[in-house]
């Protein structure tokens, strides 16, 4: 129901006239009655507005035209009429907000004899029906867009969920695509199916750490940590109906971006290797940090890739990782954010080990939401 507060004052108007036509005592009363219900109502809804914020009600709640009742309950009432859905700080019981993307590059060739399709990742979403943690989500496909959405609602989560419908040109990795294109056409640079040789999948990749970044900067559930999450992270669960939230993991270090070891390395791997040889150190599937130290990543990951494209190398951003923290790449970059790494146990797949480290099934009472 649409509020207007000209019409609560005209109506208090057209009672006073009758009180003072009649000179009723009792429709007096009433005028003070009324006053005093709105004013009431009013400090109400502003004591508790960050309460009623969580279930997303509608923020116009007044009409444009009541300038002069907004000047008198400005005080109790501050107008928010810019202020947007999609930039509301929504209230989550959870410290990490997830952030996740989906660039379509269409079918194309993954290691030897794989192929990769949209509805390969399409398929894969199914498991954040079941993901309890705000979750920002961006891409520039209509299908992608529209199955998360439908999943989200399904799951009841979606007043935890923003999806940023945008031209991925407009990110910076995305610029370098050209770029990137001249390191893959140097004769001889080795071809790895689809990090060297489509560059939009490169690309990709390296803009994990911008939107991730973006995310910060919006802030809309103003959560202490943002992690990113890879589409198919979690395709071992597509059949799985438990709800479940991401958790900090255990001895996790605020001061530093926790990734996955994947593969143990000798640090002293020149760059010109790492890249050529497409050598994983660290997986790109999950990183997890604080506020400040995703920030603070992102400069230096994108100072990074600066760095390597002009030395003609370029490959994902496991093999950016790996050249960063090389003994050549910290005499290069020095780094000022250091990497927490999570060495897997057990005989789980190493790849995804940080991941179900973090997960803890959820059972879901709407209390808990929204505590």
């Amino acid at each position: 129901m649409r509020l207007t507060i000209q019409s609560c004052f005209a109506h208090v108007r057209k009672i006073r006239q009758s009180s003072m036509i009649m000179g009723n005592k009792q429709n007096r009363y009433c005028v003070v009655f009324v006053i005093t219900l709105i004013f009431s109502s009013f400090v109400t809804y502003r004591i508790f507005r960050d309460d009623i914020m969580k279930w997303n009600l509608p923020n116009s709640m007044f009409s444009s035209k009541d300038s002069t009742a907004w000047r008198l309950l400005s005080h109790f009432l501050p107008r928010s009429s810019t202020v947007t859905k999609s930039t509301i700080r929504k209230i989550s019981s959870t410290e990490i907000t997830i952030v996740t993307a989906y660039w379509n590059l269409g079918t194309f060739r993954k290691g030897s004899n794989q192929l990769f399709t949209k509805n390969t990742y399409l398929t894969w979403t199914k498991s954040f029906k079941y993901l309890m943690n705000p979750l920002l989500i961006y891409t520039d496909c209509e299908e992608f867009r529209d199955t998360m959405q439908k999943l989200r609602s399904e799951g009841n989560l979606t007043y935890e969920t923003e999806i940023f419908f945008i031209d991925r040109t407009k990110l910076w990795p995305f610029a370098l695509v050209d770029q990137i294109q001249n390191v893959y056409h140097q004769p001889g640079y080795p071809a790895h199916y689809p990090n060297t040789v489509i560059p939009a999948y490169a690309a990709a990749q390296h803009a994990k750490y911008a939107v991730v970044a973006d995310a910060v900067k919006k802030n809309i559930y103003n959560t202490s940590y943002y992690a990113w999450l890879d589409v198919g992270y979690f395709r071992d669960l597509i059949r799985s109906d438990e709800f479940f939230e991401l958790k900090r993991p255990p001895d996790f270090d605020p001061s530093r971006l926790a990734v996955n070891l994947v593969s143990r390395q000798n640090m002293a791997t020149k760059p010109f290797s790492i890249f050529r040889y497409n050598i994983v150190w660290v997986g790109g599937g999950l990183f997890i940090g604080a506020k400040d130290i995703v920030t603070k990543f992102e400069r230096l990951y994108y100072k990074a890739v600066l760095y390597f494209l002009d030395q003609k190398l370029m490959n994902s951003d496991q093999q950016v990782l790996f050249s960063m923290y090389s003994k050549e790449g910290r005499k290069a970059l020095r780094p000022d954010i250091e990497l927490q790494l999570y060495i897997p146990k057990g005989y789980g797949n190493p790849w995804f080990y940080l991941g179900y480290l973090c997960r803890k099934t959820v059972q879901r009472n709407n209390e808990t939401e929204f505590s």
